[in-house]
């Protein structure tokens, strides 16, 4: 009897563990020399699923069960490609080793210092939408404006539920923009309201700082030739992405007049995922309403620094929070300076509550 139950338990435990994703792991060497490699291409055959060596050479790539027949290449500028099936690999550390070869005179070698960064962020969007909510989801939270005009500060918070009928899907800005609406619950403020711009928000434009909801900004597959990457660090976690738009445009900023834009973003090594992005925009003609806003009486200078993070709920990562510091430079009608913080508190997209309309002025 006790050997009928230690057989099924072992056809069990096997029949488990063949149904997982298998995971494949190890470090890139030159052949040659014996050095680590790092930043080397790592991709199946046939699909989207990859990543790179890290600064150490190492790797660890979980490979999806339909996907354990395919092979597995290595490539690296100046190198011989190397591939192995899968299936080889499976279940032990092993040691890559890559030939160096000799470049043709008639070989046209471009070495990219970005590649790396470029091709990390590559993984992130082709993992996007098994990572982000992809579906209409509800979040609630506290919304804090500050404007500082003249030498007086206002202050407002306020308690909001919004609701995005699209999530992480749409990518084009002008849809994004009318997918979300959203409600104030209370408002609580240190002035009184007595004109129309006192009692305005900025609400959707530091929500189009989400730069993994919103199309025009660094984190767009087609726009990633437009920056320069540098892996500024890395732990055994994350990496650190430092950015710099190479000629700013309304495409890859999201702005119509964009002067600079620079940041870092941080990237979860295990899942492709960016928790965290700081990054700096400067601009031309600067509406509060919108950047994409076109206002020619509009003579001044804006320079944005923003702090985006991310957090998973309830298996799907979605915004946790926006900060945003707005230095306006107006020598038409004065300078000022907005900041604003947005902070998620709850998310549902399991059974979201619907909202219809928008606020931009309250009492």
């Amino acid at each position: 009897m006790l050997k009928k139950l230690f057989l099924v338990s072992s056809l069990f435990l096997s029949l488990n563990a063949f149904s997982q994703e298998c995971v494949v792991e190890g470090i890139v060497l030159d052949s040659k020399t014996g050095e680590v490699m790092p930043f080397v291409n790592i991709a199946l055959t046939g699909g989207k699923t990859g990543t790179i060596s890290d600064i150490n050479g190492e790797f660890k790539l979980s490979v999806p069960e339909n996907m354990t027949s395919k092979e597995l290449s290595f490539s690296s500028v100046g190198y011989s490609p190397l591939t192995f099936k899968v299936a080889e690999l499976s279940g032990r550390h092993i040691e890559v080793k890559m030939e160096p070869h000799d470049l043709k005179i008639s070989e046209v070698v471009v070495t990219d210092k970005s590649a790396a960064g470029r091709k990390v962020l590559k993984n992130v969007l082709e993992n996007f939408s098994k990572n982000y909510v992809s579906t209409d989801f509800a979040y609630a939270g506290q919304y804090k404006n500050t404007v500082t005009k003249n030498g007086k500060t206002r202050n407002s918070l306020y308690s909001f539920n919004a609701y995005d009928s699209e999530g992480y899907v749409s990518k084009e800005s002008s849809r994004a923009f009318e997918a979300l609406n959203y409600k104030f619950q209370n408002v609580k403020r240190d002035f009184k309201v007595n004109d129309f711009e006192t009692g305005i928000n900025y609400f959707d434009l530091v929500s189009s700082f989400d730069i993994m909801r919103y199309e025009l900004n660094v984190m767009n597959a087609y726009n990633l030739e437009d920056f320069d990457f540098t892996i500024k660090s890395e732990t055994p976690e994350n990496y650190v992405i430092a950015f710099t738009c190479l000629k700013p445009k309304v495409i890859n900023t999201g702005a119509l007049y964009p002067e600079k834009y620079w940041g870092e973003i941080t990237v979860r090594k295990e899942k492709h995922i960016v928790v965290l992005a700081d990054y700096t925009l400067q601009v031309k003609n600067f509406s509060p309403s919108a950047l994409s806003l076109l206002d020619k009486n509009l003579k001044n200078n804006a320079v944005i620094k923003c702090s985006v993070s991310y957090a998973e709920k309830n298996g799907k990562y979605s915004l946790a929070k926006v900060s945003a510091d707005i230095d306006v430079n107006d020598s038409a009608n004065g300078s000022y300076k907005i900041s604003d913080n947005i902070t998620v508190e709850s998310v549902n997209y399991k059974v979201p509550g619907k909202i219809s309309g928008k606020v931009f002025y309250s009492r």
